[in-house]
């Protein structure tokens, strides 16, 4: 089998986790001062639709995500989160696979900027908004497997072939170099292996999945939003290629999604349209808010890339501000998406998001 070799390195969800609160306090600061020149400027200068969208009126759509038929993929059970995007394009393109980074910071809609490791612990629901967000496209199905049943699967299947680059030193024995059968105790055991080349060797595994995708069986999935839809979408997915997922490190120790070099990728590899970036804050105080307003506007082709409280809660209204006049277009779609709200319009520019969205008790999941 083909063996990828995405950067990155070993989980230490602590560091990642501390970085990672630092960096968010520095943003909070930066983004609390500008949302208050941006909701002043909204009353200012213009309200937009002042209100619901009128009857009959369609909104341009800010680009919907596109055709493809994406998998949000979780192997819990090791020291290590393996997590990936899977799926293909309905335009012949082919088949990719797209391991997300084990040591990342990402923005996750409801919880803000997350570590990987963290993002792993979700409930599945959770993981596929998460990384649907991640890689600004949304996946229709999410399955997790735990690293023990994935071996039973495995062993099911009469073995797994892997193209091994070096030996690996494992506790099931030392695997490869080259191309390898591997038993289900022999995958586990090479999951659980950190270290440097710890990404490679989970890049090798999802290869080797993918060359020939295993039935799955009732039973096998710990979560996922039907067996159906999953094994659809992995058999689709048949022979897929691996990318490497662009990172860069910001504030001198955050590993983060570089872009738009991501974006370029998913696009490549998926026939989709770059989303539009969205600031959410929750002005309700119902807990998890942004995590479903994720789920209406990532389908709908949208990143949050920004995801907080706003300064009080109870409002009645959900506001959807474009932020700018260029932006009042993917404003009116991201209202549809969520079905309540009133469209405005700032002309004070946030730096962050075209569109911000303060979601009221008006919305709900």
């Amino acid at each position: 089998m083909r063996s990828g070799s995405p950067p990155g390195g070993p989980v230490r969800a602590s560091r990642a986790a501390r970085h990672a609160r630092r960096r968010r306090t520095r943003v909070l600061e930066i983004v609390a001062g500008v949302m208050a020149v941006v909701l002043v400027g909204w009353f200012l200068f213009g309200r937009g639709d002042g209100g619901k969208e009128a009857a009959g009126s369609t909104p341009t759509s800010a680009g919907p995500s596109g055709p493809s038929r994406l998998l949000a993929l979780s192997i819990p059970g090791t020291a290590l989160p393996h997590l990936a995007v899977v799926g293909t394009a309905s335009d012949g393109r082919g088949a990719s696979a797209l391991p997300i980074p084990m040591e990342m910071t990402t923005v996750v809609p409801g919880q803000g900027e997350t570590a990987t490791a963290q993002v792993a612990q979700l409930p599945g629901a959770s993981i596929q908004v998460a990384l649907s967000n991640t890689v600004g496209t949304w996946a229709e199905a999410y399955a997790v497997i735990t690293v023990r049943q994935l071996a039973v699967v495995v062993d099911r299947e009469g073995g797994l072939s892997v193209d091994l680059p070096i030996p690996v030193t494992t506790d099931a024995g030392v695997l490869g170099p080259g191309t390898t059968t591997l038993t289900g105790a022999q995958v586990r055991a090479l999951l659980a292996v950190p270290g440097d080349e710890a990404p490679t060797y989970w890049a090798s595994v999802l290869e080797g999945l993918l060359a020939s995708p295993p039935t799955i069986q009732t039973g096998d999935l710990a979560a996922s939003n039907g067996l159906e839809v999953v094994q659809q979408v992995l058999d689709g997915a048949k022979g897929a290629r691996v990318l490497e997922f662009p990172t860069k490190v910001v504030a001198g120790t955050v590993t983060v999604a570089a872009q738009p070099a991501l974006d370029q990728v998913v696009t490549g590899a998926f026939g989709t349209t770059a989303p539009v970036p969205a600031i959410v804050q929750n002005g309700n105080g119902t807990p998890g808010v942004g995590e479903q307003v994720g789920r209406r506007i990532i389908p709908a082709g949208f990143r949050v890339v920004l995801s907080q409280n706003a300064e009080t809660f109870g409002l009645p209204t959900t506001d959807v501000i474009a932020n700018g006049n260029e932006n009042l277009e993917a404003a009116r779609a991201a209202r549809q998406a969520l079905g309540v709200g009133r469209v405005g319009v700032s002309q004070v520019p946030s730096g962050i998001g075209d569109i911000t969205i303060v979601v009221g008790k008006d919305f709900t999941a």
